[in-house]
């Protein structure tokens, strides 16, 4: 007896198990379908990606090859082309548009073009603060010692990615401009961090010794 009833029992639960699947099949074959397709998808976007990415490297550096051979109104307008180009190559060509222009000798476009860059909110912050740098290099020889400060000043600051950059430029604008003991105290800030670039400090090292030497002379002078 108990062998009939565990049979009829088994009948229903495979009865159960039958309409069940009736009912959800078409959502299971669907889900599935989706996944399928959506793997597809994405391995399918990858791939234009890194096809995409590739063009892109090698635009960039037959843009490169154009400025080192020279021709730099031609490799500025193979930088601006890649405008619209994937990953971080527009970035980068933005920045290289403003080399291009100081190269060709026009150091007011090229400032602007870095200040552009700089205060463009989409820029990644690392990217603000070198095309900061770049503007403020050519601002030691073609603006004043104010300009100059408006784009280092905020960088010269302890964990700054561009402190001892920052600190360089200020020290050899105030030198520049004749501010001794302010230029000292720029370079004696560097000298004085261990964290400082060999190369960086050793220029720094240099500007002292010459701050030294000249405030030394006037020193003997006003005796």
């Amino acid at each position: 007896m108990s062998d009939i009833f565990r049979e009829v029992d088994e009948e229903v639960r495979s009865d159960q198990f039958s309409k069940l699947w009736k009912r959800f099949a078409p959502v299971v074959y669907l889900t599935a379908g989706l996944i399928v397709v959506g793997t597809a998808g994405f391995r399918g976007y990858e791939y234009w990606q890194n096809k995409q990415s590739q063009a892109a490297g090698t635009e960039f550096l037959e843009a490169v090859k154009l400025s080192e051979a020279g021709n730099h109104t031609e490799a500025q307008a193979a930088f601006v082309s890649m405008e619209d180009s994937i990953g971080g190559y527009p970035m980068m060509a933005k920045m290289r548009i403003g080399t291009e222009l100081a190269l060709e000798g026009k150091p007011d476009e090229a400032i602007k073009a870095f200040e552009a860059v700089a205060a463009d909110s989409a820029t990644p912050i690392i990217y603000k603060g070198l095309a900061n740098i770049r503007a403020a290099y050519l601002l030691l020889d073609n603006g004043d010692l104010a300009a100059v400060k408006k784009h280092t000043e905020v960088l010269a600051v302890a964990g700054n990615t561009w402190r001892f950059s920052a600190l360089e430029i200020l020290g050899a604008a105030e030198y520049k401009a004749g501010n001794l003991d302010a230029a000292r105290t720029r370079f004696s800030e560097i000298v004085n961090d261990a964290a400082a670039p060999s190369d960086v400090s050793g220029r720094a090292q240099i500007y002292l010794e010459l701050i030294t030497s000249a405030l030394g002379k006037d020193e003997k002078g006003t005796e």
